[in-house]
């Protein structure tokens, strides 16, 4: 579970944008996993069933607390598809990944690399990196949707994605 810990948080944080509802439906998830290890088939991988609870707990949150967040069955197909082939890095590739990332980030021109930071190492919501980055949040929504095709443009040429 510890290996996976990282990867689960990332997959959830991109469903759920709200930090205290990932940690939440990250906790939850750990939780229910725990209590139900025994129901795990071990001749498949460990990941994709994590992930499962994980998004099978964020859907219930969703409907207990009537947050709005990402918890779109298309959405989570693609954040699985993706979160699989990550896992195929091996541990040794992970740091070159890290960096790789890094620099794609880095070499975003300032206002995309701007709401970057600002949601995903700042920790904020959309509306707080509209507030910080003084604009609207239809043209901070619009931003991160460049900002991740040009991320994954640049990740695509160093080899990283398919």
């Amino acid at each position: 579970m510890r290996q996976n810990a990282d990867h689960l948080m990332a997959f959830i944080r991109a469903m759920v944008r709200n930090n205290a509802l990932a940690e939440d439906v990250f906790q939850e998830t750990f939780l229910v996993a725990w209590r139900r290890f025994d129901d795990f088939d071990r001749d498949r991988p460990f990941g994709p069933w994590l992930r499962g609870i994980a998004h099978r707990t964020a859907l219930g949150l969703k409907r207990k607390t009537r947050k709005e967040f990402a918890v779109d069955t298309a959405i989570v197909d693609v954040l699985e598809s993706h979160a699989a082939g990550y896992e195929r890095i091996s541990m040794s590739e992970e740091s070159s990944a890290a960096e790789m990332l890094n620099d794609c980030v880095g070499r975003l021109p300032p206002r995309y690399r701007e709401v970057i930071e600002v949601l995903y190492r700042g920790g904020r919501s959309i509306s707080e990196v509209a507030e910080a980055t003084d604009a609207g949040a239809e043209a901070v929504k619009k931003r991160l949707q460049r900002a991740r095709r040009m991320i994954a443009d640049c990740l695509r040429t160093k080899g990283l994605l398919a």
